[in-house]
């Protein structure tokens, strides 16, 4: 089967252990777009962060952000968009304004925003150049939000906010953990799959044409729609188990992604 898309997550799939681009993968990616292939960087970042990760790659790809809430072309420019209802925003942060163990964040067309000026979290959180800013009840009523996560070492925590709203908001809300450490939360319209659908058709071509790497449950509509879906080997077990029929393929920590795309395109 030769593919004519490639879409994959980043953080823990194409991005090493210390959140960068290897030279090693650079040059794999180079490779396969100079030979006519469409590449896709399919994240939960914000287009402001994810934007660095493209330039440091140096060739033109496709940009799926905040989980499909922004998809950008080429060019960079924006062919999609959609944000939460501002209703809705509103009642999940107030879920979690009093919780100390849980940092509430979201993000905006153009800026990131956060409930206490720390992070508390087991992981901390990597970011590209982008400068959080606090938000207030009162400006949230301004903002176009399209994303909310929720961070917290408190993994038990999580997971029953997640099930609240599941229960309460799911037909306005798409939610899904990035990792264990992390709830996101994005209108109902809004997947990494259902973006990469759009440019599919954007380019004529079709899902099974399309092949995915990535690691987390906000990557799992994208992995079972494409004509192959692959898992990396440190990705999430709930992912591995929901999806039985994708490849588990090498680590994010030793090039996973593109040893994979040398076997699979005979580089």
């Amino acid at each position: 089967m030769y593919y004519h898309i490639i879409s994959s997550d980043l953080d823990g799939t194409l991005l090493s252990l210390n959140n960068c681009l290897t030279e090693y993968t650079k040059n794999v990616i180079q490779l396969l777009v100079s030979k006519g292939i469409y590449f896709v960087i399919a994240t939960g970042r914000h287009y402001i962060e994810t934007l660095k990760i493209k330039n440091n790659l140096g060739v033109s790809v496709f940009l799926i952000t905040a989980n499909g809430a922004r998809i950008y072309d080429l060019n960079d420019q924006l062919i999609y968009s959609c944000n939460l209802k501002k209703n809705i925003v509103l009642q999940l942060i107030q879920l979690c304004l009093l919780e100390k163990d849980i940092l509430i964040q979201l993000y905006s067309h153009d800026s990131w925003y956060i409930s206490k000026n720390y992070f508390n979290s087991k992981k901390s959180y990597c970011s590209f150049g982008m400068q959080h800013k606090l938000f207030n009840l009162k400006s949230l009523m301004y903002l176009d939000v399209i994303k909310i996560f929720f961070t917290s070492s408190n993994v038990q925590k999580l997971l029953l906010l997640e099930k609240y709203i599941i229960n309460t908001f799911k037909k306005w809300v798409n939610v899904s953990f990035s990792d264990s450490h992390c709830l996101e939360i994005v209108s109902c319209q809004v997947s990494k799959g259902n973006a990469l659908k759009l440019l599919s058709d954007v380019l004529g071509l079709s899902l099974k044409d399309c092949l995915s790497f990535g690691d987390g449950m906000n990557d799992k509509d994208m992995l079972e729609m494409s004509g192959k879906g692959c898992i990396m080997k440190n990705g999430q077990s709930v992912l591995k188990k929901s999806l039985p029929n994708c490849e588990i393929i090498g680590s994010n920590s030793e090039n996973g992604v593109a040893n994979y795309l040398i076997k699979i395109f005979n580089l």
